[in-house]
């Protein structure tokens, strides 16, 4: 891998190579985890050439080949012409977006309210198991804090959740605290933003979502800038 990252390297040095109009100004060809590779470039052929070619150099001095049946390629602002010619030139399919990797649904826009849903009957189901059921009043608010760290430590960090998924999720974990159900009920002995102080203000110190989802984002946002 890093005789590849070399080798896409000198296409930044190389004046008629053209960036992926969102990666120009990092100049960025590439990322690479474990065993995925992902390439980005301007979706003109000519281009796609220049950086088709290099992966060929390494791909004949290492002897590894693509798989084309789990390769997919993406287009943004491109003809249905010009997107032909490039599936037939490199041999792999064309994917659609949104698509999913590491858990983490991959897009070019914000995503939308019906994309959450995803997340929400997955907290519904782990909330109204029959475990979670059979759970006193305490074990259903430790595990309301568990469901909430899971999500602010993985996708809190990746995305700002819009404020209606937010007052969604919080109505569920609300609802199954005091009335240990998986419904949406109005009762509640103190208000949310009670239950999220520390017990030594009263409260039950509950993660506030919200909140750590700003400070996670601002850390990545932090990360990316200085590292």
């Amino acid at each position: 891998m890093e005789y590849l990252s070399r080798n896409l390297s000198e296409l930044t040095k190389d004046r008629q190579y053209k960036f992926h109009p969102l990666c120009a100004k990092l100049k960025i060809t590439h990322l690479s985890f474990a065993d995925d590779l992902f390439l980005f470039v301007k979706g003109d052929r000519q281009f796609i050439q220049l950086l088709y070619a290099k992966f060929t150099i390494f791909s004949q001095a290492s002897g590894l080949q693509v798989n084309l049946s789990k390769s997919s390629i993406y287009f943004g602002g491109v003809d249905n012409t010009e997107l032909g010619n490039t599936e037939q030139l490199l041999g792999i399919e064309h994917g659609q977006l949104p698509f999913k990797y590491l858990g983490i649904p991959l897009v070019t826009k914000k995503l939308s309210i019906l994309q959450w849903q995803p997340l929400i009957q997955k907290i519904v189901a782990r909330i109204s198991s029959w475990i979670a059921k059979k759970l006193s009043y305490i074990g259903r608010v430790q595990l309301v804090k568990s469901v909430i760290f899971g999500i602010q430590s993985y996708l809190s960090q990746l995305f700002l959740i819009p404020a209606k998924v937010i007052k969604t999720i919080e109505a569920y974990f609300r609802s199954d605290i005091w009335s240990g159900t998986n419904e949406i009920t109005k009762r509640a002995l103190v208000s949310w933003s009670t239950t999220c102080l520390p017990k030594i203000a009263g409260g039950l110190h509950l993660f506030d979502l919200k909140l750590w989802n700003k400070t996670a984002v601002a850390k990545m946002c932090w990360d990316l800038a200085y590292k």
